[in-house]
């Protein structure tokens, strides 16, 4: 009698055990978003902004002054690729390529050698009103070291960064540039994000600054 009463006990507490599920000290790991040694590759739109405003080329006379600068780059919108390596957490090194309609077709200095008057006191040259120069696309190339700082939550990663570094427009000109900005990343998944950032892009010479301002997606490897 006692051995059957042991044993059903035993086989109460073996299904009792069963239900009661796994330990309490048990804790389910939340996701790391952010590693070392990450390869990320990004696809973005961009808007660019000049910091000068055309300076309205219709209204020049033969009267005004015997050099005139166009303005070397309009706003414009584009979009491009990247890729950025993180050697750790904290510090990555990146590289991309930037496409807009931003850049002037005759980049040159006009003289009044080339000024014809025509139509009361409207310039042009060659035929061609100023104001009215066909764009072409502005060819963006970049290198840049990344600080960022990742905050990890239970859902996703956040992490805001600065970058600095410099490239070289590729329009015919080939103009170099140096660059400082900040944004910051939303991680989604281990694998995924989006991103959003700005820079100040400081062009060599005479050339107009740009300001470049990107958003896109992040796939993480």
């Amino acid at each position: 009698m006692k051995t059957a009463i042991l044993s059903a006990l035993a086989v109460f507490a073996v299904v009792g055990s069963t239900f009661a599920g796994p330990s309490k000290d048990y804790k389910q790991t939340a996701p790391q978003f952010f590693q070392d040694n990450e390869i990320t590759l990004d696809a973005f739109y961009s808007y660019n902004l000049t910091r000068h405003q055309d300076p309205g080329y219709a209204n020049l006379t033969k009267n005004d002054p015997c050099i005139i600068k166009p303005q070397y780059l309009n706003d414009g919108s584009g979009g491009g690729v990247g890729a950025n390596y993180f050697f750790a957490r904290y510090f990555g090194v990146g590289v991309e390529g930037n496409w807009w309609n931003g850049a002037r077709d005759g980049m040159n200095e006009i003289t009044h050698d080339r000024l014809v008057k025509a139509g009361g006191d409207r310039v042009q040259d060659n035929g061609q009103v100023f104001q009215n120069y066909k764009r072409q696309m502005a060819s963006q190339v970049s290198g840049d070291a990344i600080l960022r700082y990742p905050i990890e939550y239970k859902t996703f990663g956040l992490a805001p960064y600065i970058l600095g570094g410099g490239g070289v427009i590729l329009d015919g000109a080939q103009t170099g540039f140096a660059d400082a900005g900040a944004g910051v990343e939303v991680r989604l998944t281990p694998h995924f994000g989006v991103f959003t950032d700005g820079r100040y892009n400081f062009l060599t010479g005479s050339k107009n600054d740009v300001i470049t301002i990107r958003g896109g997606v992040r796939f993480v490897f």
